[in-house]
């Protein structure tokens, strides 16, 4: 018996509003909580209005290849439990409709939005990770490096201004330089000017009118110098303190191609000396999770439409609990095959599609039951 057409573009727009809905409501969830844990370091380094626009879209591309298949599953749930709820399901099946009608408009949504969450995974989120990366660099390069009235510790140095304009001018400048133990000195200015060469990650101080004095501390020749200056450019790498892994791509930020590459070298024997991890299974995880996530819509949509044939008026309410409790599940499955990766040494192409093969597992029976009405 062929599809309805009717019936099918009836369901699936059912699914759609209620996972628009889902998707609203985790999306904020997922990127407020994750701009809460942060907001702290964006206070910390000076953060302007649009470098909190860019960190929350930055946050959505990361957060939206998780929201989209817990909102679709929240999506299947309420749409189907509507239905039945409203005996819609049994009119479906007086009319000789059966659960492939129902499931068939379903999984060819589950399997778009699993083309979607795959795109999302392989492109969009590790882009969004290493530009997020990228912009708390360069605000903490623009503004925590020197903020007036506080002492800064850079490095071997500390640094302190009395003031700072938005032209990066300065007065008050004392610095006290011990990067080398054998000739430490400081430097005090009654100006001076800020410039940040973010390219080469370079900090250099104009400064003008002032003094330098050294010698204090030299054992070889304990007499104090000063040496009075009008002009002095002083400058320093900062490379460790805007990014203290010095400029390494971790495994999450990396392009699937990038991450095969590392895979291969390790494979051949190759040392991965000089990347941040040195150990293969780190991108070996992050391949495979890449891969067996986005079948989790086509999972959600084969379990999720058994469990929302449920008869009861309280039908919304339950799919919501049926959707924390299957997520819950399936991301602790994830959990769990992650840490037999990395402390059982089960191999990551088997560990990590742990959770897919037990929701198909449990998609068949549930089927069955729900196909002899069962549920």
């Amino acid at each position: 018996m062929r599809l309805p057409r009717t019936l099918s573009w009836y369901l699936a727009r059912e699914v759609l509003e209620y996972t628009g809905l889902g998707f609203l409501a985790f999306s904020t969830i997922l990127v407020t909580q994750n701009l809460l844990r942060r907001l702290d370091d964006l206070v910390a380094v000076g953060f302007r209005s649009e470098d909190l626009l860019a960190v929350l879209g930055f946050l959505m591309a990361m957060l939206t290849a998780y929201a989209v298949p817990v909102a679709f599953l929240f999506g299947i749930l309420l749409a189907i439990g509507r239905l039945s709820a409203d005996s819609e399901i049994t009119a479906m099946r007086a009319c000789g409709l059966g659960m492939r009608h129902l499931v068939a408009p379903v999984l060819v949504l589950g399997i778009g939005v699993s083309v979607l969450t795959a795109t999302l995974m392989i492109r969009s989120e590790p882009a969004a990770r290493l530009s997020l990366r990228n912009l708390f660099r360069n605000v903490a390069a623009r503004g925590a490096i020197l903020q007036p009235g506080k002492f800064q510790t850079l490095g071997n140095r500390v640094v302190f201004v009395q003031a700072r304009d938005r032209d990066n001018n300065l007065q008050g400048v004392m610095i006290s330089d011990r990067s080398d133990p054998d000739r430490p000195f400081m430097v005090f200015a009654e100006s001076g000017r800020f410039v940040l060469d973010d390219e080469h990650s370079m900090v250099r101080m104009e400064l003008e009118h002032g003094d330098m004095h050294l010698g204090e501390n030299d054992a070889a020749d304990p007499h104090h110098r000063r040496i009075a200056f009008e002009h002095l450019d002083y400058s320093f790498d900062a490379k460790s303190l805007f990014d203290p892994d010095g400029g390494q791509t971790r495994p999450a930020e990396m392009g699937m191609g990038q991450l095969r590459r590392i895979v291969r070298r390790a494979a051949a024997g190759l040392s991965l000396k000089g990347l941040h991890e040195d150990n293969p299974v780190e991108y070996e995880l992050q391949i495979h999770r890449r891969l067996a996530l986005p079948f989790a819509p086509i999972l959600f949509a084969l379990v999720g439409v058994p469990l929302g044939l449920r008869r009861s008026r309280g039908a919304r309410s339950w799919g919501a609990l049926i959707c924390v409790a299957i997520v819950f599940t399936y991301y602790a499955l994830l959990s769990l095959a992650q840490f037999l990766v990395e402390s059982a040494h089960v191999p990551a192409a088997v560990a990590l599609w742990l959770p897919n093969v037990v929701f198909a597992g449990t998609a068949v029976p549930l089927l069955r039951r729900a196909s002899r009405g069962e549920i």
